[in-house]
């Protein structure tokens, strides 16, 4: 027999959330690791429910059957931000279930804020925030969460923390020194591949510098799919920050950047992590030609359809590779909702034709991957995958 879930969490773990209890039959499976899942599974509930909230929808389809809410409004009573256990937090839980009350969502949320498992704690900070955005203790929660040793944590706080006036007794941030300007790419007469990173507080420690010549994944890149993918100095960067406007511009400076790197007019591979894969979009929005985009946990922001028309000419094959319950993009799409443009977890197939890589519970290591936002940035997915020979593929057929 597996291991079970502990006595302490199996109420919520088991109520809250209808994936869970298939881990029990995990042989092997470490009791942490098995808390660790519980906390990703109640986090990625809070980000849902609170979508639902504030959308006046049911929140998307695949992700873990979480409750519809009704809409948050001002009648919604600030609660307090006392701590609450898994015992009453699954009490709390069946009641949203049952009457779909925003105000009840709030106390559960607020009642996590000081989850111990930093995850849990950050997706609640946030969830309460994007409902109630002047809540003290959710504001304080997150100011200390994008500081959390958890890189996970750190990314899903980020995502609403810039918004968020700072928390009582916070030092005012001081400004960041101008960084000196990258050395140009060394040109190439053939069409070039290019990494394109995403937001630096959404990359997290494993794999952060993913996309650096010289980093595993960028080598197995390299070695596998194509040897133009580019390694010299002055590699394309961009400011990283979390904002519409500066993923605007990161767009403008990849179609600067490749009109550097290259005689021809096209990129081959662009591989861009997160909202990196806005930033290839929006180059490719602008006439960008592109023969394959590889999107790796990347939202889907909204934009007007004849933008979408012009990607669809500029690109031509898509591959998408994402994470069931990734709990980073679950996060932004629930801080698009207070800061336009929206995003969603995935690409309309009339907007953005493409192939999508979606791992089932059995395809991946541990079921805790299907929350992650690195996952497909590690070598050994890529291996297990094949992806590389999915890349060659569309490159071939794009050609």
């Amino acid at each position: 027999m597996g291991p079970q879930i502990p006595r302490g969490m199996a109420a919520f773990a088991v109520q809250a959330v209808p994936a869970v209890p298939a881990v029990q039959a995990l042989a092997g499976a470490s009791a942490e690791s098995i808390e660790d899942l519980a906390a990703s599974s109640r986090a990625a509930q809070y980000l849902l429910m609170a979508a639902s909230s504030l959308s006046g929808t049911a929140p998307e389809g695949d992700a873990l059957d979480a409750p519809a809410v009704a809409p948050a409004a001002a009648r919604v009573t600030r609660p307090p931000t006392d701590p609450i256990d898994l015992a009453a937090a699954a009490a709390l839980y069946a009641e949203v279930t049952t009457t779909g009350d925003p105000t009840t969502l709030a106390r559960l949320l607020a009642g996590r804020l000081r989850a111990a498992t930093p995850v849990e704690a950050a997706a609640a900070s946030v969830a309460l925030h994007a409902m109630m955005p002047d809540h003290p203790g959710a504001v304080a929660a997150l100011a200390r969460l994008v500081r959390s040793a958890d890189p996970l944590a750190r990314a899903i706080a980020q995502t609403v923390a810039p918004a968020a006036p700072p928390a009582p007794g916070t030092p005012a941030p001081t400004a960041a020194p101008t960084p000196p300007a990258p050395p140009a790419p060394t040109r190439s007469r053939a069409a070039v591949s290019t990494t394109v990173h995403g937001t630096f507080a959404m990359l997290g420690d494993t794999g952060s510098r993913w996309y650096i010549p010289g980093a595993p994944l960028h080598d197995h890149l390299e070695a596998r799919v194509g040897r133009n993918l580019y390694d010299g100095p002055g590699f394309f960067t961009w400011s990283g920050q979390y904002s519409d406007s500066a993923r605007r511009a990161a767009g403008d400076a990849l179609v600067a950047w490749t009109s550097a790197a290259t005689d021809a007019d096209t990129l081959d591979v662009v591989y861009a992590h997160s909202h990196g894969g806005t930033v290839a979009l929006n180059a490719a929005s602008v006439g960008q030609r592109i023969r394959v985009l590889v999107l790796i946990h990347a939202p889907a922001v909204e934009r007007m359809p004849g933008q979408w028309a012009t990607i669809r000419r500029a690109v031509d094959r898509v591959i998408v590779l994402r994470t069931r319950f990734d709990l980073v993009v679950l996060a932004d799409t629930l801080a698009s909702r207070l800061r336009p443009p929206r995003s969603r977890t995935t690409f309309a197939q009339t907007d953005l034709p493409h192939e999508l890589v979606d791992p089932t519970p059995s395809q991946v290591d541990a079921p805790i991957d299907l929350f992650s936002h690195d996952y497909f940035l590690r070598v050994p997915t890529w291996e297990r995958e094949r992806l590389a020979d999915l890349v060659r593929r569309q490159s071939s057929s794009s050609a």
